[in-house]
Order: C-alpha cells, then sequence, then structure tokens
C-alpha cells in the first residue's frame, strides 16, 4: 500500500489526479477490506458497494482523473480504426486496491510451474477461438506485423488492462458467484457464465461483435480462473490474447 500511496501522491504533483481521486481510491480500499471479513446481508452491501466504485472507476466515471494519452490517433495498418492508449489511473489504481484490500495473495515461485502447466492448453485454446471468431465476424484481417510501439503498449496494457479487468470479473465477481451459488451443482458453470457475460456487457460500448467476442474471451479466462484458481494464470491468458491480436491481426479492428 506505500506503493500505491506514493503513486497517488505523484499523480496529484505531477496534474493526473486532483480534487476527489484519493478519495474514491480510499473509499475502494476500505469497502474492499470490510468486504474480505463481512458476513450474510453485511457482505452483501459491502459487495455491491465494492463492486459499483470498481466498475465506475474502470469506466472512468468518477471525477478527479485526467489520464494521459501515451499514444494518439495512430494507424496501425491500413484500414484500421485510429488508435489511442491511455495511462488509466483511476481503473489501474482501483484494480490494485481492490486485490490489496480483499487479501489477494500472489503466487509463490514454487507454485508457477503447476499453474502454467495447467494454463497453457487453455490459454492456447482461448487465442485460438477469440482469433478465429474476429476474423470470422470481420473484424480484424490477419496483418502480422512488428513495431516499436509494442514495447509501450505491453506493459500499459498488462497493468491498466489484463490486472485490473481480472481482478474485478475473475477475483471479485467469479469468486462471488461462485460463494453465492456454492450449495448449486452448476455453480462453477454460473460462476465462469456469469463473470464472461458481465464482461462481454462491458465491453458493449464497441458494438455488438466486439461484446461477443469480448463475452468469448471472457469465457476462456473465467474457464483458465476456475480451473487453476490463480488470477495470475487469468492476467497470462488475458495478455496473451491481446498481445497476439496487436502483433498478428488488425488492431485495435477495421474500420
Amino acid at each position: 500500500m506505500i506503493a500505491v500511496a506514493v503513486a497517488v501522491l505523484a499523480g496529484y504533483l505531477a496534474g493526473f489526479l486532483h480534487g476527489p481521486a484519493a478519495l474514491w481510491l480510499l473509499a475502494l480500499a476500505v469497502c474492499a477490506s470490510r468486504l474480505r471479513s463481512a458476513r450474510g446481508k453485511g457482505r452483501a452491501a459491502w459487495l455491491a458497494v465494492t463492486a459499483g466504485l470498481s466498475l465506475l472507476l474502470g469506466l472512468h466515471l468518477l471525477p478527479g482523473f485526467s489520464n494521459p494519452a501515451i499514444i494518439r490517433d495512430v494507424l496501425m495498418s491500413p484500414g484500421a480504426q485510429p488508435y489511442s492508449q491511455y495511462v488509466n489511473f483511476d481503473k489501474t489504481l482501483g484494480g490494485v486496491l481492490l486485490l490489496g484490500g480483499i487479501g489477494w495473495r500472489p503466487l509463490r515461485p514454487a507454485e508457477w510451474a503447476v499453474a502454467l502447466r495447467r494454463t497453457v492448453p487453455l490459454t492456447l485454446a482461448t487465442v485460438v477461438v477469440v482469433m478465429a471468431g474476429s476474423l470470422a465476424l470481420g473484424f480484424v484481417r490477419y496483418e502480422p506485423r512488428w513495431t516499436q510501439l509494442f514495447w509501450v503498449w505491453a506493459p500499459i496494457n498488462l497493468l491498466t488492462t489484463c490486472v485490473s479487468e481480472e481482478a474485478f470479473f475473475r477475483q471479485l465477481l467469479q469468486t462471488e458467484l461462485g460463494r453465492f451459488f456454492r450449495r448449486w451443482r452448476s455453480a462453477d458453470a454460473i460462476a465462469v457464465g456469469g463473470s464472461a457475460i458481465l464482461f462481454g456487457l462491458a465491453h458493449a460500448a464497441g458494438g455488438w461483435r466486439y461484446a461477443l467476442l469480448a463475452c468469448l474471451a471472457g469465457t476462456g479466462y473465467a474457464v483458465v480462473f476456475q480451473r487453476t484458481a490463480r488470477l495470475e494464470m487469468a492476467i497470462l491468458t488475458h495478455f496473451t490474447v491481446n498481445a497476439v491480436h496487436f502483433l498478428l491481426f488488425t488492431y485495435p479492428a477495421l474500420a
């Protein structure tokens, strides 16, 4: 949490955070920590507030954040939509605080080998299904290329997109759905399907094709999380899909 405090202070000094930004982040940290120990109706209330704050931060709907553009209106290939990339302080810090508040424990070094063996086949299947679907829907073309922008894009996409989204949709929502339906035989399927559908709906602003593809991708990430019980593996799968898309196909999509 010291690192987060330093990041928030630096954000204020640089002018990227202002006004009530710290209050929203503090509120999320407090609510997430209360959720960790809450039970019964109290847990439902803390879950609703925690999820609501996380979602509003992720959708950039709370005031106090001026997220800088690192890449602006770049055409990655002929016929592609212009692409811009922002460093989203609200979404990234919200994801980190959510994980810290609910008590997420990172993988130990000795656990990585087992987790990766379970993950790699599922990751490859997710990449194939999502990109085949993207081609079939006319969302992208196969356009392999290399660009130095990858070194800018990769760390921001990993931290701002993959970590934050998987923290919310998998570690929070999928876990809570599984907990709520734990007495049902289909609890795991409900948790996987529920988090995948919500992930797709969160991308609906990009159009029905984008939402459908996000739902397919979210299903893959959710299955990885369910099979491994490790957030790192869902993040790895999410980033792999995004990196394959960035390097081998039209990015972000055909115009």
